[in-house]
């Protein structure tokens, strides 16, 4: 549920980045997407993986976040003094999107002792 809420949640990390998007809140974006590449991905992302039960499907898990990964620095490159567009913000804001609903789709297949 964790990652769930990071995806529907009004205070997770898609409705927050969404939020600082539609505000023009550049030098915010850059320290948020920053932060949350630590607490989520590493964190939340990294602790789902580890539970997984098939091996071909961590494998998967590993490729879904470093997409995270990149969607997060992608926002955060469109964000940097000078090169601020709003444009390739909202694409990789739908990317990450994606790629956590397709991390998502993993759950099923972890067991909860």
């Amino acid at each position: 549920d964790a990652i769930r809420n990071e995806l529907t949640s009004s205070s997770g990390v898609v409705a927050t980045l969404s939020n600082l998007i539609d505000n023009g809140s550049f030098e915010e974006i850059l320290q948020y997407t920053k932060e949350s590449d630590a607490y989520f991905r590493r964190a939340k992302l990294g602790k789902a993986r580890k539970m997984l039960t098939d091996k071909d499907l961590k494998g998967e898990a590993v490729l879904m976040s470093n997409a995270v990964t990149f969607d997060l620095i992608g926002i955060n490159r469109a964000s940097r003094p000078g090169k601020e567009n709003r444009e390739d913000q909202l694409r990789y804001l739908e990317e990450l999107k994606k790629d956590i609903a397709k991390f998502l789709e993993l759950e099923k297949t972890i067991v909860f002792d």
